[in-house]
């Protein structure tokens, strides 16, 4: 746009107008980029109102019938284009074709104030000009806002089909945590019980019996008895709506990890709100992948339990360690445990720490906190 303007230069009858306006809307993006402005629908909005005052600055600073000759206004085709695109990314379709709208009228109103009114009097070429404009917007906007909402559909239903991934997970997870106390109990409880069934029937058939032999039976029985209600109580709970199981997330971030041994060793049930699960996910992956590929460790244990607040998972392993240091790690350009660790932990609200030392392995711990009211 400062090109255009530099070029067309000469037809300025308001240069001071046409500067001000530009140095306003290079400030404008230099805030607009600095604060990820774009993101927020308000100031996609005023963008676009910019791009409209623009345009009809563009009729107001050179000489009458400037807009026209040469077959674009002197700057100002070029960065409205920008804000119908913005708000079809950010708004979808409606949102696109709404600002094309409002930028197609100030491409109509800047041959207006520059005296090359709409009517029989505009050229072929002049009306083709215009045209051109407002479908230059349309297509912007348009095809902006069909990619957006493209896209959202496809992230909704990726992020539908990864709860339900989930859910399943935590259902297989369930069932084979049942079927492992059923083989549980038949090794221990049941077998003792049938044991004790058949000592009671033989001391039964005896005409006297000894209180030494019936007081043993009676132990046996309530042994099996402690034993059983402790493993009836071990039984996985139905998972709360909109939560995941932590043990299922540290499972699902050691699969596939090779070349060393990895155990898992949560205590108790936690339960991991649903939003909280991708990032948590990659980030204990991060530190997995780390400790066995770059520690030449032997062994990684992985313990998590409820925290003040939250939940706290840490990542051990028995490898070479490291001196930790995050200006080193940001000069050398390593930033898998800034980015991929400490980054995501962070954006969930929470905090990292590392604790290690060459030759004494690493811990590495994430604090996470759960959402308020959450079940733990």
């Amino acid at each position: 746009m400062t090109i255009l303007a530099y070029l067309s230069r000469d037809d300025f009858i308001r240069g001071e107008l046409a500067w001000a306006a530009l140095g306003f809307t290079a400030a404008w993006n230099v805030w607009l980029t600095l604060t990820r402005g774009w993101e927020r629908p308000l100031v996609r909005w005023v963008d676009l109102a910019i791009s409209f005052g623009l345009l009809v600055a563009s009729g107001v600073v050179v000489t009458e019938g400037g807009v026209v000759r040469g077959g674009v206004p002197f700057f100002a085709t070029a960065y409205p284009a920008t804000s119908a695109l913005t708000v079809g990314a950010g708004g979808g379709v409606r949102a696109g074709l709404t600002g094309a709208a409002v930028l197609s009228i100030g491409l109509a109103l800047s041959r207006q104030v520059n005296g090359s009114p709409l009517d029989a009097a505009l050229r072929g070429d002049e009306w083709a000009d215009l045209v051109n404009g407002m479908v230059y917007f349309f297509s912007a906007g348009g095809a902006a806002g069909l990619v957006s909402r493209v896209l959202r559909r496809s992230g909704e239903e990726l992020r539908q089909a990864n709860e339900q991934a989930l859910i399943e997970r935590e259902r297989a997870a369930r069932l084979a945590e049942r079927e492992s106390l059923g083989r549980r109990i038949h090794d221990s409880v049941l077998q003792t019980l049938a044991l004790v069934n058949k000592r009671a029937r033989e001391l039964g058939a005896r005409a006297s019996v000894p209180g030494r032999e019936v007081q043993v039976l009676a132990e046996m029985a309530e042994q099996q008895e402690r034993a059983l209600r402790a493993l009836l109580q071990a039984v996985p709970q139905e998972a709360p709506r909109g939560q995941v199981s932590l043990r299922t997330i540290l499972e699902a971030s050691a699969f596939g990890v090779t070349g060393v041994p990895v155990t898992i060793n949560p205590v108790g049930t936690v339960w991991v709100s649903a939003d909280q699960v991708e990032e948590l996910t990659a980030a204990v992956r991060q530190a997995l992948d780390n400790a066995a590929t770059h520690a030449h460790a032997s062994r990684i244990t992985v313990f998590a339990d409820r925290d003040e607040g939250g939940i706290v998972v840490s990542v051990r392993d028995d490898g070479v360690g490291f001196d930790y240091d995050e200006d080193v790690l940001r000069r050398e350009g390593k930033l898998g445990v800034l980015k991929s660790m400490k980054g995501r932990i962070e954006d969930l609200g929470g905090s990292m720490s590392v604790h290690s030392a060459p030759g004494q392995g690493t811990e590495i711990e994430f604090h996470v906190p759960t959402a308020e009211g959450a079940p733990t």
